[in-house]
């Protein structure tokens, strides 16, 4: 009988218009594990308490949500509904906290191994309900969210508790290590390891096509560290931004650069892109930029999984020289600059290697066979959790 392994996360399917709370980057990481788990010859049910998104045009009340995406991997949504009440809003917020506490306190065994997506709204139940039903947590930490931006000192002890009580652990960056129990079993995973195959090319127009792919936001400033290095670049090059975020803020500055430059560099933004959209877009480039700040104590706990993305789909990286990424598994296929000014990245770009991103894909295949052999290690029943590998 085949094994079914529960993931909990702030979870969506954009093709079935479910409409709900999540990060592209944290879904795609998310499909990505799917797939890992079931290669490793496990089922996997997604259990997503996310709410729904009153931003976007659909029902205005939803049961339940229960689907099979294929026959190894199923997907629960919490009942929610669409609100423009601020009150209303915070009140569906904690209904789908409650709902993901019960649901775990009903369906889930005692030491059963259960994989969540570490963020701060999910501690709290998360810790309550391994606290009374006694399975094992393996935790997937992306990031300390306390590094990048403390929501309060109560969510942060709360991060500290259930990184100390996880029974192990699915780590982001090599760093990571250093943050967590040593003794308990971990495993590196940068972001997602899929090849992509070829679904579009740049055009041939002579010109070099850059992508910034992404969160749009000051304080990372990755897409408005790319733009800026736009003004010295001639017009060889051709700048695209796709992402969502501060997007006013952006259009601004991208219009007074545009208009300043004249003959140079033209940036254009385009939206917020997912699915075949997303790689169809980002593979009509030659360059992925990976810009956001090199400051920061979030450096070392947080590996930027854009720079993954843009080498599975075939482009060459710019990136920040940042330690996490630097002495990574990959960090050798990248091109760096070692100051976060915008000549600096224009200079990245201008000694970029385009012939290098062949060499990339055997790479991420290797990775991903080491990641789905660990997988088969960390989740087998006779894979006691605890003790070091």
């Amino acid at each position: 009988m085949t094994k079914d392994i529960k993931y909990i996360g702030f979870f969506d399917v954009p093709s079935m218009n479910t409409n709900r709370v999540s990060s592209p980057a944290a879904v795609n990481k998310m499909n990505y594990i799917c797939d890992a788990i079931n290669n490793a010859g496990f089922n996997v049910l997604v259990i997503s308490p996310s709410w729904r998104d009153d931003t976007k045009v659909g029902e205005v009340i939803f049961s339940k949500n229960e689907f099979s995406v294929h026959k190894a991997k199923k997907v629960i949504f919490c009942p929610t509904f669409r609100t423009m009440n601020k009150l209303m809003l915070k009140l569906k917020v904690v209904y789908s906290l409650l709902w993901l506490f019960f649901f775990m306190l009903l369906k889930i065994k005692k030491n059963e191994k259960v994989l969540v997506y570490h963020s701060p709204w999910l501690a709290l139940p998360v810790l309550l309900a391994k606290k009374l039903k006694k399975f094992q947590l393996i935790l997937e930490v992306e990031e300390i969210y306390g590094d990048v931006s403390s929501l309060h000192s109560y969510f942060d002890r709360l991060e500290d508790k259930i990184i100390r009580c996880a029974d192990g652990y699915l780590l982001a960056t090599d760093f990571l290590v250093n943050r967590v129990d040593q003794g308990k079993p971990n495993v590196i995973i940068y972001g997602s390891y899929e090849r992509i195959e070829r679904k579009s090319s740049p055009p041939d127009d002579g010109k070099i096509h850059l992508v910034y792919a992404g969160i749009i936001d000051s304080e990372k400033a990755g897409a408005f560290n790319a733009i800026e290095s736009a003004m010295y670049l001639s017009d060889l090059y051709r700048m695209h931004i796709i992402g969502f975020g501060e997007v006013e803020k952006l259009l601004k500055r991208i219009e007074e650069i545009n208009n300043d430059r004249g003959a140079g560099c033209k940036i254009v933004f385009d939206g917020s892109k997912s699915g075949d959209e997303f790689i169809e877009y980002c593979q009509t480039c030659h360059i992925g930029l990976s810009t956001q700040k090199m400051s920061g104590k979030y450096l070392d706990t947080s590996f930027p999984s854009k720079v993954l993305s843009y080498l599975s789909m075939g482009l060459c990286v710019v990136s920040g020289k940042i330690h996490c990424v630097e002495k990574s598994k990959i960090g050798h296929l990248l091109k760096y600059y070692t100051e976060d000014n915008p000549e600096q990245i224009a200079t990245a770009i201008k000694e970029t290697n385009l012939n290098l991103s062949v060499s990339s894909f055997q790479v991420i295949s290797d990775l991903n066979d080491n990641f789905i052999n660990e997988i088969i290690l960390i989740f087998n029943d006779d894979q006691l959790l605890g003790n070091p590998r």
